[in-house]
């Protein structure tokens, strides 16, 4: 892909052309003493977001501030035509040639174009490949290696290794090990969590088996009683009427009762005799010396007698009494019998039969212990899980180790010529700095597989970064990994730290390597590193990489010098 032409369909937007091949030069001219102006915010940056938005970018609530704006980007892909259209107004849709896409479905199609990506390889896109060729915004240029403001490591490291020719299906598999080894901490934490045991009704995971034994042994019991339950419809009446059964009968019962009690005291009364009889009376005066006189001997006798006839008549009441007491012994006798009767009839119906009530009741409690049992073997089953995973991942994680260190032995040569190009490049810059692109087996357990490094030694050192960025960037565009991009895009942001010196060599690389692999090379450039060049280059020299380059030119004089040709303040990298 090579970019042809950014307009708009305002007259005051400044269209920008780009050469086809070799240099582009978007240059950015103070031409006013006011020093509150300045030509960083003419339109340098935004002509990149505008590129960005002509190809498949999120939608930018920014933008909306142009209202009725619609951008066109001509571009090429080998030998085919482009264009691309998009307003700011509706920016969920997007024209390619003239049809309608959404945003996946028109990326989609430039993916497709443009990079060879195996199917289902996660977090590899076009829209996370385009970056790496045109850089975007302030975090496109704090490393090599990160092009996209808030992208996750793994999502770095993916886009770099495709990039650099490197099986990506192993970094994902890491990723995945590590994912799952986190979820087998996450296990590990439920499991030690007493809220959790609470929840699964263990404490103890010694006891875990025994209850699970005797739940399964009370659950088979209740499914036995369940099983062999039969509902009565009259069983509510009967168990009324047992219980008016069972209530007489105790009150007979208690009738009985007090008859034997009655009956019981009568005997004993029937048994109690005089105190003293005349005859004793008579002995015990003999026996004091004591004569009792005739008339006195006469009224014991007759005293004696009257006493007789009381305690005959008495006796004779209880006997009778006692008698009556016995008959009704005898027919409460009867009546308990055939009440006792009737209620082992009506209980044995009951204990052969049931209420639905009872019914519901077995159930609920079948179901409340087999839940129970559910959540203990749940339970011992994720103790299993876990011990299983851990050994499992173990194993997962050195057998993915030994993998990547044969892989790595086996693209040795794919390595090296990743390192050579880098190396080519670096030289041009600092011929006396070792220089490189490590590939390493991260055999950590973390999500990292391959630990990718461009060196420069003394990297530290000033605008070794920039110098960094443009020999990775250029190293990525001529390997031709698994894409068919033909130009690379660097904002003046990448000449920011750079002395002249530096600023020439890139030029001379980006004019010698467009020229031998027919590239595109776009960059920004401010006014002093334009000035600063001409007394690093010949006349010659800078006219023909950097004068006759200037596609465009940008100013402070005024609003319409301005890449939009209007003022408004635009927050579009946020």
């Amino acid at each position: 892909m090579r970019l042809i032409e950014l307009r708009a369909n305002k007259k005051s937007f400044h269209t920008v052309s780009f050469n086809p091949n070799g240099i582009t030069v978007i240059a950015a001219i103070k031409e006013t003493q006011d020093q509150r102006k300045t030509y960083n915010s003419v339109g340098k940056s935004l002509t990149i977001a505008l590129i960005h938005f002509c190809l498949g970018s999120n939608s930018n609530k920014e933008f909306e501030k142009l209202e009725d704006w619609i951008f066109s980007l001509d571009f090429k892909i080998e030998s085919e035509n482009f264009t691309a259209v998009r307003s700011t107004k509706n920016q969920k849709e997007i024209e390619l040639n003239g049809i309608k896409y959404s945003l996946k479905g028109f990326n989609k199609i430039l993916e497709e174009k443009l990079f060879r990506i195996k199917e289902n390889t996660k977090y590899v896109t076009f829209r996370s490949l385009l970056p790496r060729f045109i850089r975007y915004g302030e975090d496109g240029y704090i490393s090599n290696d990160r092009y996209i403001k808030k992208e996750s490591p793994l999502s770095t490291l993916l886009n770099n290794a495709f990039l650099l020719g490197l099986d990506t299906d192993l970094i994902l598999k890491k990723s995945d090990l590590r994912e799952k080894e986190l979820n087998i901490g996450k296990l590990k934490a439920q499991l030690n969590n007493p809220e959790f045991k609470a929840i699964f009704g263990t404490g103890n995971k010694r006891d875990l088996e025994i209850k699970i034994v005797e739940l399964e042994t009370l659950i088979k019991r209740y499914r036995k009683s369940i099983d062999e339950f039969i509902i009565a419809e009259d069983y509510d009446s009967i168990r009324q009427e047992a219980d008016k059964i069972s209530y007489s009968l105790k009150n007979y019962k208690n009738k009985l009762s007090k008859l034997q009690i009655a009956i019981s005291n009568i005997d004993k009364s029937l048994e109690i005799q005089p105190d003293i009889s005349k005859e004793q009376i008579i002995k015990l005066y003999e026996n004091a010396k004591f004569e009792l006189g005739e008339m006195v001997l006469k009224k014991l006798a007759e005293l004696e007698k009257f006493n007789s006839q009381i305690l005959d008549n008495r006796k004779q009441k209880l006997i009778q009494e006692k008698r009556d007491f016995e008959t009704q012994l005898v027919e409460i006798g009867k009546v308990i019998a055939e009440l006792g009767q009737q209620e082992d009839e009506k209980l044995q119906y009951l204990n052969s039969t049931g209420a639905l009530d009872d019914y519901t009741k077995l159930n609920q409690a079948l179901n409340d212990n087999e839940k129970k049992l559910h959540s203990l073997l749940q339970y011992k089953k994720l103790e299993t899980d876990y011990k299983l995973f851990v050994e499992e991942n173990k194993k997962d994680f050195t057998n993915e180790n030994i993998i990547t260190a044969k892989y790595i032995e086996q693209v040795d040569d794919l390595i090296k010529e990743n390192i050579i190009l880098f190396k080519y490049f670096v030289e041009k810059f600092y011929s006396e700095k070792n220089s490189g692109i490590t590939i390493l087996n991260n055999e950590g357990k973390n999500a990292t597989r391959f630990d990718i490094k461009a060196k420069i030694q003394d990297d530290a050192g000033n605008a070794v970064k920039e110098v960094k960025i443009f020999c990775y960037d250029w190293t990525i565009l001529k390997a031709k990994h698994n894409h068919k991009i033909e130009c690379l895009f660097h904002d003046s942001k990448i000449t920011g730290d750079m002395d002249t010196r530096q600023v020439k060599t890139m030029f001379e690389v980006a004019d010698k390597e467009c020229k031998l692999e027919n590239f595109q090379y776009i960059i920004s450039l401010n006014q002093s590193v334009i000035d600063g060049l001409k007394l690093e280059m010949s006349e010659e020299q800078h006219k023909e990489l950097v004068l006759d380059n200037i596609k465009l030119t940008l100013s402070d004089k005024s609003t319409e010098e301005k890449l939009l040709g209007i003022q408004i303040d635009l927050d579009y990298d946020r």
